[in-house]
């Protein structure tokens, strides 16, 4: 790998200017880069770049260079070959040897490692780094991790990164993990639209410590690996509250599940609620940071997924909501915003029809809720992407108000697959119930320990 970034390396170096040329010198460490003909700075900057010489330690003395500017990818590269070489060549010992623009006094280069999601902005690859309380800055990524590693959007990407001072995007210098296997191994895996999607097999219980929520959505709407579920609910009806526990109970009930939530265009303290409560994630775009945003945060998010179901993972996105991701599409679309674009409307079922179970491999669900504002955008929405759930909950706003809770309308709540995902005690229970009121099924839920003793007292 090392040779081949030599040969890159030199053959971009060679299309540079001689000025180009003694400001990447200069950055990288060679003596007097003012100094000689193109072709000895040349010389000096690849003996750097392979090992076989060390930078010079920049000087103090004389005049400040009329500009610090220099092609900073070009710099990192050489870095990064240079330690490759050093290692190759048993360098680890050696003294690491940073690079930096001389200005005339000393400088503090920074060199960390992190983990973050690759994405791609502006024709550019970078790392979505995120630290102790939060973001601590994007990591550029040069193509040439992206095509030798055949690196997807969406991969969890930790490696060592380095910038020369704090004002610099760092840099990403060498990768140790993709995903949690070497990057080596990352050519060999399937890619996600070349698996075969199938109909969900497996219920994902939500059920935990006697919870009435979780207990009546695997009764009367059980949740498949790979479905797409709605929360129909009016404004006000607690739709964000159900997601809630909804992510949690995953979390407490299935293990080997990843479970990833996205918030399109959220207020600022329920995404700070939702950090806090998950600790990791959590993918947030709040309502002042604008609807390309929203839309690339709810991608980036997918793209993650994605990239777990190609290892044979089982993932679920919670996506709040995706009547917002329609708007956010929309606007993108610079429509007027009393009227709704079919173009938005084909951007979320692009979305939703990521969500799906795979023939030996893992699975994708996608939760999410349509909500009715009442004008004429969310009635468009919702009839737009209503026929596309496998899955509903329906949330009734009368119940909501009365202080019913769940507020659960039992008759328009079901699952596509619920006669394969429930058991035949628990099929003709859940029929017997939605009859009933409400709340009368919550107080006959709350008097049982879990749904196996309720199917057995209603059997008597």
């Amino acid at each position: 790998m090392a040779e081949k970034l030599i040969e890159e390396i030199e053959r971009r170096l060679n299309a540079k200017t001689i000025h180009d040329i003694r400001q990447i010198a200069r950055a990288v460490g060679v003596p007097r880069p003012a100094d000689g003909r193109k072709e000895r700075i040349l010389d000096c900057i690849m003996k750097i770049a392979s090992g076989e010489s060390d930078p010079a330690v920049p000087s103090v003395r004389g005049a400040h260079p009329k500009s610090t500017e220099y092609d900073r990818q070009i710099v990192s590269d050489i870095l990064r070959c240079r330690e490759i070489c050093l290692s190759a060549n048993g360098g680890d010992e050696r003294e690491k040897t940073y690079i930096g623009v001389s200005s005339g006094a000393g400088f503090d280069p920074l060199d960390f490692t992190a983990e973050g999601l690759l994405c791609r902005s502006d024709g550019k690859w970078f790392l979505r780094v995120f630290g102790k309380g939060g973001s601590c800055g994007d990591v550029f990524v040069n193509d040439f991790f992206v095509n030798n590693f055949s690196l997807r959007e969406g991969d969890s990407v930790y490696g060592n990164c380095k910038r020369s001072n704090e004002d610099e995007l760092a840099g990403l210098a060498g990768i140790i993990s993709v995903n949690g296997v070497s990057p080596e191994d990352t050519g060999r895996r399937t890619h996600f639209n070349n698996l075969i999607p199938i109909y969900p097999d497996k219920i994902l219980r939500l059920a935990h410590g006697g919870d009435i929520v979780g207990r009546m959505i695997d009764m009367f709407a059980p949740l498949g690996a790979g479905q797409r579920a709605f929360i129909t609910a009016p404004h006000g009806a607690g739709k964000t509250a159900l997601l809630k526990r909804i992510a949690a109970a995953l979390k407490n009930c299935v293990k080997d599940i990843a479970t990833v939530i996205a918030l399109v265009d959220a207020r600022p303290e329920e995404a700070a609620d939702f950090q806090r409560t998950f600790s990791g994630g959590v993918f947030a775009s709040t309502f002042d940071e604008g609807a390309q945003n929203a839309v690339d945060t709810a991608l980036l998010a997918l793209e993650h997924c994605k990239r777990l179901v190609e290892q044979k993972k089982d993932a679920v996105l919670i996506l709040d909501d995706i009547t917002r991701l329609a708007r956010a599409y929309n606007s993108c679309g610079r429509q007027v915003a009393s009227a709704l674009d079919t173009s938005a409307l084909d951007g979320v079922k692009r979305y939703l029809a990521a969500a799906r179970n795979t023939e030996g491999g893992g699975s994708l669900t996608v939760i999410s809720a349509l909500t009715d504002g009442g004008d004429g955008i969310d009635g468009a929405v919702r009839s737009g992407l209503i026929n596309l759930c496998g899955m509903r909950i329906s949330l009734s706003a009368e119940l909501a108000k009365a202080r019913v809770y769940p507020p659960l309308d039992l008759q328009n709540t079901y699952s596509s697959v619920s006669d394969t995902l429930l058991s035949s005690a628990e099929h003709k229970t859940a029929e017997a119930l939605r009859g009933m009121r409400t709340e009368e099924v919550i107080n006959l839920f709350s008097q049982t320990r879990d749904n196996a003793a309720l199917c057995e007292e209603l059997s008597r």
